[in-house]
């Protein structure tokens, strides 16, 4: 079977269409311009009408641009802009390659409007105005394009509310985990401790959520400094805390998961620096060292090599300050 050239029927960008059929010509030897200008007339549908006087590629491309076809192409491709979403999971290669095809499909050439359309296409309101702050001034595309990258990668090491997170404890290597198991002795509440060295979704994961009688959009970055609660992805339990009950093994203030709603659920989220001080500015990002402490009773969340019998390392709140013990970094972010 011979393998024919592509045909030309309105839903592709004529420019590209002539590009693909030059391309399929070289490989098939055939390298006569003016042989290759009559097949691709050969190659258009037969709605769309072709003056006979057609000699060069570049009257034929504005003969079929000018034909209604090429109209609706462009007003399709840009709706599909329009639609365009780049969400925090997307491939940026694969988007900026769709973006600038939907751009030049839509006939789209101007700097300034491509900039606004590469805003609409932003996650989200805070993210879109990072972005259109730094390229407000940016007179090149290119650097549109690699400041649209940098952005983004920001975007997607920031936790956000209702992300998905794995603590590890710092200089254990530990996960903070929970289960349907309950102490034996204080409140009797369900367990958190830490376990594993690889994180396990079953056991694991915490959802970042809003204090308690609080509301914060989901998918804002968190704010270091924030107060915060850590909800249990499989028990929907939130981390826990209270003053007046010891843990099992060194006697320390007790952490559990917990199935109701008041203020010992509610965590300060703090950013750990290397000069043992806070550095509570800008937003919660994978890779931080941070220390989390208890609200009501102003103690920190950490663990130590003590053990369980089932091997499992406690976790408790203890002490107010820079202790090795009370620090924490996020592994993994869903």
């Amino acid at each position: 079977m011979i393998d024919l050239p592509p045909r030309y029927d309105g839903t592709l960008h004529p420019e590209v269409w002539i590009q693909d059929l030059r391309f399929f010509c070289t490989l098939m030897g055939i390298h006569e311009q003016a042989t290759i200008l009559n097949i691709a007339i050969l190659r258009i549908d037969h709605n769309i009408p072709i003056p006979k006087d057609i000699n060069s590629f570049k009257s034929l491309i504005n003969v079929l641009k000018d034909h209604v076809t090429h109209s609706v192409f462009r007003a399709v491709s840009l709706e599909k802009l329009n639609k365009l979403k780049c969400e925090r999971s997307i491939d940026m290669s694969e988007f900026i390659a769709k973006f600038n095809s939907l751009c030049s499909n839509a006939n789209i050439t101007n700097r300034e409007e491509k900039k606004d359309y590469l805003l609409r296409s932003m996650p989200d309101n805070i993210v879109r105005d990072v972005l259109r702050n730094r390229i407000e001034k940016l007179n090149s595309f290119d650097k549109v394009i690699e400041t649209f990258k940098e952005v983004m990668l920001d975007h997607r090491s920031q936790v956000r509310y209702g992300s998905k997170i794995a603590l590890k404890h710092v200089v254990t290597g530990r996960f903070l985990s929970s289960k349907d198991i309950r102490y034996d002795t204080g409140s009797k509440q369900y367990m958190v401790y830490c376990s594993n060295w690889q994180s396990d979704k079953r056991t694991d994961f915490w959802i970042v959520i809003p204090p308690h009688k609080q509301y914060c959009k989901p998918g804002n970055p968190v704010a270091v400094n924030s107060i915060i609660e850590l909800k249990h992805q499989q028990t929907s339990r939130n981390l826990h805390s209270h003053g007046g009950i010891e843990s099992p093994i060194t006697k320390q203030q007790e952490v559990t998961c917990y199935s109701g709603t008041d203020n010992n659920n509610n965590w300060q989220l703090q950013r750990q620096s290397t000069t043992n001080k806070y550095d509570n500015s800008g937003y919660w990002m994978i890779g931080d060292t941070i220390s989390l402490r208890h609200v009501n009773t102003k103690k920190l969340l950490s663990s130590h090599d003590f053990l369980f019998d089932d091997g499992n390392q406690e976790v408790t709140c203890h002490s107010y300050g820079h202790e090795e013990n009370n620090k924490w970094c996020i592994e993994v972010l869903e």
